[in-house]
């Protein structure tokens, strides 16, 4: 019987950012009766991350093959690099140990020089291999500015990624803009299938915000107040400064605004709610908690940079949805969350690197706050009718069905 397998940075223990949706989707092809396997390894995404040094295991009929090596900081680029090549070279090494003529292969894109390895791995061992895509590259290096889209190396980079993204036997998006950027890059050659990701409806439900323990910490900074909130990643793709030079221009004493999280911007962060009486850095809290923060507010507010169409899709739209809050998007007006935003009702879009337009759009919202319930009565509907998590984990299973068929 051919083998479904999954190869990814991170999987189980690790339970946030790619690691939580490779951990659901194997343990549901495995609930479903397929032989998956994963190879994987030892990193972490935050320091606070569960780990394990165990080379291989068996979790919920999953089974795990993991490289295992010294963590390093995410944040330390030349040493996030040399390890990714050695990974996957790892990677590379045990594939072709593992993986048998008719397996089918998804591949997650970290790490990304890993997918320059999959069309030998096919060669010698006869599977069949499909890249979930959560990163483009070098174009989401580009947009971060990383690389200079001028320079040669970009150059060097796009042709080597543009031929290993189109050497897949399919590509799978997790979004509509996704997907055409990355039509573009294969120049069609390569099937695009489109697969979201998902809302967490069975663990993330709405609740007052007034009984959430991170409402009650804050309680005195926002109480009488309407609420804004960002909580994830704090990073350089989510276009936080914007957002704070947004907040610094709010005349209205009625909005306040809550992040909760960490990341390269948690500082700048931390230094602006120093200065500005209406914002409130609450800092790192565990996933494990994201029902109470998700629901501490009244508003989410999701970001993503100028430059970013079509290189990601911000994860957190969907369990944002999930709480019953509708949601303050900053992006381009054709991405994947502007998209279902607007066609849903849910919520309201701002360009992105406009703080003026997102000031007044704030603004706007403290005017029409009688609106805020019908948009989140909206968004949980919409969650568990088109984004519930059972809904598109049954899609990869039927995905790899259609393939084995």
């Amino acid at each position: 019987m051919a083998k479904t397998w999954i190869i990814s940075e991170y999987c189980y223990p690790v339970v946030v950012t790619t690691g939580y949706y490779v951990t659901e989707i194997a343990e549901y092809m495995a609930a479903k009766g397929l032989d998956v396997g994963v190879i994987t390894s030892n990193n972490t995404y935050y320091a606070s991350d569960e780990s394990s040094l165990l080379k291989f295991e068996e979790h919920k009929g999953v089974k795990l093959y993991r490289k295992i090596h010294k963590q390093i900081s995410k944040d330390d680029n030349k040493k996030r690099i040399v390890r990714l090549l050695s990974l996957s070279f790892s990677f590379f090494w045990m594939s072709l140990r593992r993986l048998k003529k008719g397996d089918q292969v998804i591949v997650l894109t970290n790490p990304a020089f890993f997918m320059l390895f999959m069309p030998v791995v096919r060669f010698f061992t006869g599977c069949k291999y499909h890249i979930l895509v959560h990163d483009i590259f070098p174009e989401n290096l580009s947009s971060l500015g990383k690389v200079n889209q001028n320079g040669g190396l970009y150059k060097l980079l796009k042709r080597v990624f543009d031929k290993a993204y189109s050497k897949a036997d399919s590509l799978i998006s997790i979004g509509n803009d996704m997907s055409i950027v990355l039509s573009a890059k294969v120049k069609g050659k390569t099937p695009i299938h489109l697969i979201t990701n998902w809302a967490d409806v069975d663990e993330v439900k709405p609740q007052i915000k007034e009984e959430t323990e991170t409402y009650k910490k804050v309680k005195d900074f926002a109480e009488g107040h309407v609420l804004f909130q960002f909580a994830g990643n704090l990073g350089k793709a989510q276009g936080l400064d914007n957002v704070l030079a947004a907040i610094s221009k709010v005349e209205t004493d009625e909005a306040r605004f809550l992040f909760v999280g960490a990341g390269a911007k948690l500082e700048d962060i931390n230094e602006f709610a120093k200065t500005h009486e209406n914002t409130y850095s609450f800092g790192f809290v565990n996933r494990s908690m994201q029902n109470d923060f998700l629901n501490a507010c009244d508003i989410g507010i999701v970001t993503l940079a100028d430059g970013m169409y079509g290189l990601g899709v911000p994860s957190k739209s969907y369990n944002i949805m999930a709480t019953g809050r509708p949601i303050l998007y900053v992006g381009e007006e054709d991405s994947e969350v502007a998209l279902f935003v607007k066609k849903y009702g849910i919520g309201w879009v701002v360009k992105p690197n406009d703080p003026i337009a997102l000031k007044n759009q704030i603004e706007e919202i403290i005017k029409e706050r009688d609106t805020l319930q019908q948009k989140g009565i909206k968004a949980r509907e919409v969650a568990e009718k088109v984004y519930g998590k059972d809904v598109v984990l049954e899609q990869y299973y039927q995905f790899i069905k259609k393939q084995n068929d």
